[in-house]
């Protein structure tokens, strides 16, 4: 049964981004706008929980501030990386003013494809009637979607949920993964014909190496069976995306992308790279609940029932499923040269 809750709480695969202050110098081509759809990963604001309590955002903004993560999360570093602040968070578009047109965030930690945890969690097909509802009150035109981009993270919560629900049947698993897969499918396609101009989409990262997962080898090694199922999800994924490039579309079709989150990882925690050398301890989170307690939990609302590492900067992992603002920086100087080739 433990052994089946740290499959679940894979499924809360958000991740952070450290703050990725470069900007390019073709900029001008960079998209003006950023659209986020998704999970924990890219989620800025959107969900009620521990992501607004102490010790979350102690490193950026100082405070909680719907991150799971002590910082910046991809989303993030996105954004800072086209030149453009941080997207509104969907549930603060009544009071986002002018900030609306640098894009929106409808992201929601937990969120997958399916239905994963809780029935009134968005998933990502409700998260994209959201957008079209602003599309049909014109709070976008079509030029500026053209000259926008989107982010979809998504994939980790359907997996968790789904072993959750029934056990570590792998062979089972690799049914639904193709189930996930074309569902993703579908939704890139339909940000595509909705004129899009760029889509890029996260591969699954190493989640047999995520804290929840490596307790099980005293953070010795990474737990392959799950990493070979990402792999699989990572190819059957990036054959969809090929399949809709290679269609005909609208005028405005979007190029789309596979972020390699898998492969930045691998290289960051085998410690091939000097990407990883700053980690000392890449398998091991800092924020960790004491007595079965979550990072951010308060004992009988007066002592913190979890402990720190003495420097954020130096962990890769920051909960038991979320990267570090730190890790998120070292994944998304990996993944940068992808970017580049793609929006030049």
């Amino acid at each position: 049964m433990e052994a089946i809750f740290f499959h679940c709480m894979i499924l809360l695969l958000g991740v952070s981004v450290e703050g990725f202050h470069h900007r390019h110098h073709h900029h001008d081509k960079l998209p003006k706008s950023l659209f986020v759809f998704g999970d924990s990963n890219v989620d800025t604001g959107n969900t009620q929980g521990s992501s607004w309590s102490f010790p979350y955002g102690v490193t950026f903004p100082g405070k909680p501030s719907g991150r799971l993560s002590d910082g910046r999360v991809l989303t993030d570093f996105l954004a800072a990386y086209l030149g453009i602040p941080s997207p509104v968070p969907y549930r603060e578009r009544r009071t986002a003013g002018s900030r609306d047109r640098y894009g929106m965030n409808f992201a929601y930690s937990g969120a997958g494809v399916f239905s994963t945890y809780s029935a009134g969690l968005p998933n990502i097909t409700t998260q994209i009637d959201y957008f079209e509802r602003l599309l049909r009150q014109g709070t976008y035109s079509r030029q500026q979607l053209y000259m926008s981009m989107a982010l979809l993270s998504v994939g980790g919560n359907d997996y968790a949920a789904y072993l959750l629900k029934n056990g570590l049947h792998f062979q089972a698993l690799r049914g639904f993964i193709k189930l996930v897969v074309k569902q993703i499918a579908e939704d890139l396609n339909r940000l595509r014909v909705m004129g899009l101009g760029k889509i890029a989409v996260t591969g699954l990262e190493e989640v047999g190496c995520l804290p929840v997962v490596t307790v099980l080898t005293n953070r010795t090694s990474c737990f392959q069976p799950f990493n070979e199922d990402a792999a699989y999800h990572n190819r059957l994924l990036r054959n969809a995306v090929n399949a809709i490039n290679a269609r005909p579309g609208p005028s405005s079709s979007a190029a789309l992308v596979v972020l390699p989150l898998y492969d930045a990882f691998h290289l960051i925690l085998s410690g091939h790279t000097k990407l990883g050398s700053r980690f000392e301890n890449p398998l091991q989170q800092c924020c960790v609940g004491v007595n079965g307690s979550e990072c951010g939990s308060i004992e009988q609302h007066v002592k913190p029932s979890y402990t720190l590492c003495e420097d954020p900067s130096k962990a890769f992992f920051w909960d038991r499923v979320h990267l570090s603002q730190a890790g998120w920086a070292a994944v998304f100087q990996f993944l940068q040269p992808t970017l580049q080739r793609f929006l030049s």
